[in-house]
This record gives C-alpha cells, sequence and structure tokens, in this order.
C-alpha cells in the first residue's frame, strides 16, 4: 500500500518564472550537485506543447533506512521525469511527475503545480511512494519518507534562490 504524501510552498515569483527556473537545465544540473549526486544527466525537450524534464542522478545510499541501503548497495540511480502541461489561462502550471530507482521496486507518483496568489504563487507537490518487497515496502516506505521530503524542501530553496536572481 502506498504512502502518500503533499508539501506546499510559496514563491514570490509568479508561476512562468518558477516554472522557467525548474525546466532549466543549469538549474537541474546545480539541483543534483546540490544533493550530493555522484553523477547526473539532464534533458528538457518539447513534445507536442508538453515539456519533459529527465533527470538521473546516481547516488550514495548511506543515508537510506538499512534495509534499504543493504538492498541497493553503495549507490543508486534515480531517474525522474516531470511532464509540465502549457501555462492555464490564469498562468497555472501543473506536471505529472514519476520518480524510479533503477533496479529496484520503488517509485515516486506525484503531481506539481503553480498556481497564481497574491505573493507570487503556490507550490502543491502530492503524490504517493510505493516500495513494492513483501513484508517490508510499507515500514520501508515510511522510514524513507522523511528524508525525501527533506530532499524536496532542499530544492524548493534552490528554486526560491534561482527564481529570485
Amino acid at each position: 500500500m502506498p504512502t502518500n504524501f503533499s508539501e506546499r510552498s510559496q514563491f514570490t515569483a509568479d508561476p512562468e518564472a518558477v516554472w522557467a527556473v525548474l525546466v532549466d537545465p543549469a538549474f537541474l544540473a546545480a539541483r543534483a550537485e546540490r544533493s550530493g549526486a555522484l553523477a547526473h544527466e539532464e534533458s528538457t525537450t518539447v513534445e507536442g506543447g508538453t515539456t519533459v524534464v529527465t533527470t538521473s542522478r546516481t547516488v550514495g545510499t548511506e543515508r537510506l533506512p538499512q534495509a534499504a541501503s543493504r538492498f541497493l548497495g553503495a549507490s543508486a540511480v534515480v531517474e525522474q521525469v516531470e511532464r509540465w502541461a502549457p501555462a492555464g489561462a490564469d498562468g497555472s502550471r501543473r506536471a505529472q511527475l514519476t520518480l524510479t530507482i533503477r533496479s529496484a521496486p520503488v517509485e515516486l507518483v506525484a503531481t506539481v503545480t503553480l498556481t497564481p496568489d497574491a505573493v507570487g504563487c503556490t507550490h502543491d507537490l502530492t503524490g504517493s511512494l510505493t516500495v513494492k518487497v513483501p513484508l517490508l515496502g510499507g515500514s520501508v516506505e515510511k522510514a524513507a519518507l522523511p528524508g525525501l521530503l527533506d530532499l524536496i524542501r532542499s530544492e524548493v530553496e534552490l528554486a526560491r534562490e534561482w527564481s529570485s536572481r
């Protein structure tokens, strides 16, 4: 059974400015480097009006729960795909995000929204984390989620820095 989560953040920039940062290859590289990635690749393409951001990061597993790091080894490749729809009439942006770990039964599926507000915009991330390991999946999800949310918060903070430039 998946573990659900929701994170809300505030930006002083409008949705278009924040979105421009989130799809910028230079930002994506900085995001990977700040997260401590051992290696990374990123690309941004447009497919019929949808902006597709694809990243791959090799990360050390030493900060993961012990059960997960034993299963994955010393490092893991995290692949992330974000499919950003065109801007809405009000300037809002919406993406479907999928994050997987290569060679592991782990999947994070989420919706990202950038909604204009009086200050700039609200960034909402709502989704679920699933670890398909019999008997241990739920406990690994619950143990991994706080670290994952810390990483998300760190990435949002970096996006705030970039959007205020």
